[in-house]
């Protein structure tokens, strides 16, 4: 049987994602790629194969999201967008409020050195990407000229991981959009002259 390999990638985050790496057992994987363990120990070698397969792609597909933003007319404008897309998905895909990085890095001791390091470096693809939307919205206007970029994009990355944990938990987009549009105000203000 022919598998196509973009949608058993897709299953396999929608599992993981859901399940987290320790609660998505080999059955449950075989079940949800409709794969047998053999075909899915020939394709993937492991687990833990699959696994960094699922979170590379992953990685890269936020990443254009991220790319897109920076490459908009109105980076800020695009921004919100994608903190309100990303946080304010339907009930019955909640779990996808969370990030999948985050929750795997709740599994770092337990994922194996292969996913450990794709974990780690899919999170720095991700930083880079914070930084090119701080660096395009300082280009365009958006930002003050003063805006220290690296800095500025960690506490963007570290408030839209934040964002993603409290959206879980919300049962109203309210309270969600509310804290998007703080985000927005601060990220225009002032910053520390020095790091310790």
């Amino acid at each position: 049987m022919k598998y196509d390999h973009d949608d058993v990638i897709e299953k396999a985050t929608e599992l993981f994602w859901q399940r987290g790496f320790q609660a998505a057992g080999m059955r449950d994987i075989q079940q949800a790629l409709d794969m047998r363990p053999g075909s899915i120990y020939a394709r993937f070698q492991s687990k833990e194969g699959l696994f960094k397969l699922v979170v590379e792609n992953y990685a890269q597909n936020s990443a254009k999201r991220l790319k897109q933003v920076a490459e908009a007319e109105s980076p800020l404008g695009a921004l919100y967008h994608f903190f309100e897309t990303a946080l304010t998905g339907p009930d019955e895909q909640r779990y996808m409020r969370q990030c999948l990085l985050v929750k795997s890095i709740a599994e770092l001791d337990i994922i194996g050195d292969i996913a450990k390091k794709a974990v780690l470096e899919s999170m720095q693809t991700l930083k880079t990407g914070f930084r090119d939307i701080i660096e395009a919205c300082i280009e365009n206007g958006e930002l003050p000229e003063q805006t220290p970029a690296k800095l500025a994009a960690e506490w963007l990355q570290n408030q839209f991981v934040g964002l993603r944990a409290f959206a879980v938990v919300q049962d109203d987009d309210e309270p969600i959009t509310q804290m998007i549009d703080k985000v927005l105000l601060d990220i225009k203000g002032q910053w520390p002259l020095n790091t310790h």
